[in-house]
């Protein structure tokens, strides 16, 4: 064979495997396009039940969203109507609460202050007693004193002349001292008890302060709610001489004043 038969041969060979591999090939375009066609089918009717689904899912989602609203709002209105009577039973309460406090707190102001005007009342007549009293053994003192120098003078006049000058004068600076150390014991006990009345005084008008704001805090309170608003917090002082006393605000101008029991004549 001759090297032109063996080229013609090779490139026969060579011709016939490339149109076998253009057949493969083109089988191969074949066989990818039909696959793309199935899948692209099998896609559009997998998105045709998917969109069924979905449209079948919405109508169901909103009729149990319907169902759900419905008796939210049920459930919105018997709690309303629940909570409506809820407060118009605790402002009831709280407005019984309030009258009877505020009787309770009458009650025992005037029991405060008929005891302390009857402490006073017998402190004042004890003091009378007692200053009577020292009045009336000063005076026999001061009259047996005197009678006896009448009697001792009498007995001794000629001869104890400079004695009786000089005892009279022993006797004044005495009398003097005593005079000087009962009118001081008379000003202690009168600034004593004005001591203890002023304090009395400003115990009843701190306590009738805070009453006052107990009452203004309270129509405050209820003005407040009757308006819709929240009710402001003020700012607390601690009690005063020791007691757990609540410091309300002052008293609202246009508001009813504190009943009269409440104010210091």
């Amino acid at each position: 064979m001759t090297l032109s038969d063996e080229m013609q041969r090779l490139s026969q060979d060579f011709l016939g495997a490339y149109d076998d591999r253009m057949a493969a090939v083109a089988g191969i375009r074949t066989a990818t396009a039909q696959e793309l066609a199935e899948f692209h089918s099998a896609h559009q009717e997998m998105g045709e039940e998917q969109r069924q689904r979905l449209a079948g899912d919405r109508d169901g989602l909103a009729s149990d969203t319907a169902a759900f609203m419905k008796e939210t709002d049920a459930a919105h209105s018997a709690m309303a109507a629940e909570q409506r009577q809820r407060l118009a039973e605790s402002r009831d309460r709280l407005a019984s609460d309030t009258a009877a406090f505020m009787k309770e707190t009458d009650a025992a102001h005037s029991a405060m202050a008929a005891e302390q005007r009857q402490r006073l009342a017998e402190n004042r007549d004890r003091l009378a007693s007692d200053t009577a009293a020292f009045m009336k053994e000063t005076d026999a003192a001061h009259s047996a004193m005197a009678a006896e120098q009448r009697q001792r003078l009498a007995e001794d006049r000629d001869g104890l002349a400079l004695d009786t000058a000089a005892f009279m004068k022993e006797t004044d600076a005495a009398h003097s001292a005593m005079a000087e150390e009962l009118r001081q014991r008379l000003a202690e006990d009168r600034d004593r008890l004005a001591l203890d009345t002023a304090k009395m005084r400003d115990g009843l008008q701190a306590e009738l302060g805070d009453a006052q704001r107990v009452w203004s805090k309270f129509t405050t309170l209820m003005q407040q709610r009757r308006a819709g608003k929240p009710a402001e917090e003020r700012p607390r002082r601690p009690p005063p001489r020791g007691k757990k006393v609540v410091a309300p605000p002052p008293p609202v101008v246009g508001e009813e004043a504190a009943p009269d029991s409440y104010r210091l004549p």
